[in-house]
């Protein structure tokens, strides 16, 4: 991203929200890539396979050293090149499955052992071979659910026992089917939910490991969404980045901490930049690692890295305004109208370098701009000085 539009979106991050902690950069990525599998182990982070630069499917193994800031090139996956899988680190082992090459969906499972450097391939699941499923785990058993396959999106879920190295299909997700949701670990249970089915979803679940049932929770409270990463720190599960309700990209990079205690959603700081689809992250030490991914916005692989301090961010994040404002229609063409109940004094329309294209009252209630070249604008709107909100508007 050049320099412009990352100031342009910082300044917007900074009108927009008061911050509780700020992202600093980490040495870059060695290559770019979207759909990364990430783990951590023995204080080090790990990112392999994936999709890179030249669109393929990869078997690149990185591994990421906090203390000397720097990303080492490890031997690659012994597996099958793949994208869209997904993994986790569990009892002191990375795990890597699932996915897709050029010519099919797969179904296997791996682990890795950071002590000998070795990977040894598990027990095939008896499910049908899947793109972008979830991935969670609890004690000794990972379970795996969701994502797509050649007849479209799925909702069954498969537990699979370390122990026994054996598989077992446990329930459905109530839910629609669907893609590339979030997923994690949160006070010692397990939840997912969002993703992609038949629109962007908002829908959030919990799996009662002692049934293997899943029960619907609150919704999540942000704009729906799919394709970005998740974690899990202190008892607390996070989702970071990815894409918004029309499966492209997000002003800024949210990030959203979920407290399963009392079913609810706190936001933190963003990310530097829009948000990103298909990243990676990993926590090492109280810092969440984020990296990869792909910017819709200039169509790059990012090679920017950064750290968050998650201990120090004791105060999230506070959005003046959700509710009571409206824009439409979205896209457009000729006029943006819009409804607010809010005390918004002006509109404006800046394109994506900062630039400022248009402003008029806010009390006229519309604005034309058929004279605007067809693309992707951000319509801000103000009390005086204040930024309420930014939203994303595209003129067809």
């Amino acid at each position: 991203m050049d320099m412009k539009k990352f100031l342009l979106l910082a300044l917007i991050l900074f009108a927009t929200f008061s911050f509780a902690q700020s992202w600093q950069p980490i040495a870059n990525l060695p290559s770019g890539r979207h759909h990364p599998v990430t783990f951590t182990l023995n204080g080090k982070g790990y990112a392999v396979t994936g999709t890179n630069s030249s669109n393929s499917p990869t078997k690149d193994f990185y591994e990421y050293d906090p203390l000397t800031d720097s990303w080492s090139t490890l031997t690659s996956f012994p597996g099958a090149a793949r994208s869209f899988g997904i993994g986790l680190s569990l009892n002191g082992k990375g795990y890597l499955g699932f996915g897709a090459t050029t010519t099919q969906y797969l179904y296997d499972l791996w682990s890795y052992d950071p002590q000998t450097g070795q990977w040894t391939q598990l027990a095939i699941c008896p499910c049908t071979g899947r793109r972008h499923p979830a991935m969670i785990a609890l004690g000794n058993k990972i379970y795996v659910g969701l994502g797509d396959d050649a007849n479209g999106n799925l909702r069954d879920w498969w537990m699979y026992n370390i122990n026994t190295d054996s598989w077992t299909q446990i329930g459905n997700l109530p839910g629609p089917p669907r893609h590339h949701p979030f997923q994690f670990k949160a006070d010692g249970e397990l939840f997912a939910g969002m993703g992609h089915g038949a629109g962007i979803y908002d829908d959030w679940y919990k799996l009662d490991t002692t049934t293997n049932s899943w029960t619907a929770v609150k919704d999540f409270p942000g704009e729906a969404r799919v394709a970005g990463t998740q974690f899990s720190w202190n008892g607390f599960g996070f989702v970071l980045s990815g894409d918004g309700s029309d499966h492209s990209f997000m002003a800024t990079g949210e990030m959203w901490r979920y407290a399963a205690d009392t079913d609810s959603w706190t936001q933190f700081a963003a990310h530097p930049g829009i948000s990103r689809w298909a990243p990676g992250s990993f926590v090492i030490n109280d810092h969440v690692y984020f990296f990869g991914g792909f910017n819709r916005l200039n169509q790059q692989y990012p090679l920017a890295a950064y750290k968050f301090d998650l201990a120090g961010a004791t105060v999230s994040i506070e959005e003046q305004t959700v509710a009571g404002l409206s824009i439409f229609p979205n896209p457009g063409s000729d006029v943006i109208h819009w409804d607010t109940d809010q005390n918004v004094s002006e509109v404006q329309v800046l394109n994506t370098v900062g630039q400022l294209i248009k402003s008029t009252s806010a009390h006229y209630k519309e604005l034309n701009i058929s004279s605007l070249q067809p693309g992707i604008y951000l319509v801000q709107f103000k009390e005086g000085e204040k930024v309420l909100r930014t939203v994303k508007w595209i003129k067809e």
